[in-house]
């Protein structure tokens, strides 16, 4: 296989599965009948520059950068919000354990024209907006 094509291979593994270590990208290839060695994996793994990004089910997975990744924002929302609840101007916002400083800090700059302030923990954002209108924005779009 040309090292393009397992490239493209490997960036759709990742999107597709929680790999969390080399091993786990190794095996995902093998079982896919693509013969490669962890030298072969690690050096792929390091030209896409990969970042080690919170899994769904609690642990570190490998993910691609921001740059590899269609609709990042919108990707990063799905995957990690679990919960989102509206009062006035404020919004709680559930997340997957140690996802919430990442999920701020996009709030911030995809929103912040509308907000007055964001507080996060590990898992847990309250968002307050400037004003009743545009925390329903910021939900709706969320929401969606």
């Amino acid at each position: 296989m040309k090292k393009s094509d397992r490239i493209k291979l490997i960036k759709k593994i990742l999107v597709d599965n929680d790999i969390m270590t080399q091993d786990d990208l190794v095996t995902a290839l093998l079982d896919l009948k693509v013969a490669v060695t962890q030298a072969t994996v690690s050096r792929d793994m390091r030209e896409l520059r990969l970042i080690k990004a919170p899994a769904k089910n609690g642990g570190y997975r490998y993910a691609l950068p921001e740059t590899y990744l269609p609709n990042a924002d919108e990707d990063l929302f799905k995957s990690v919000v679990e919960e989102i609840k509206i009062q006035d101007n404020q919004l709680a916002i559930k997340t997957s354990p140690g996802s919430a400083m990442i999920l701020k800090k996009r709030l911030l700059s995809q929103f912040e024209a509308s907000i007055f302030t964001v507080l996060s923990d590990d898992d847990t954002i309250l968002l307050i907006a400037l004003s009743d209108a545009y925390a329903k924005h910021i939900y709706d779009q969320l929401s969606t």
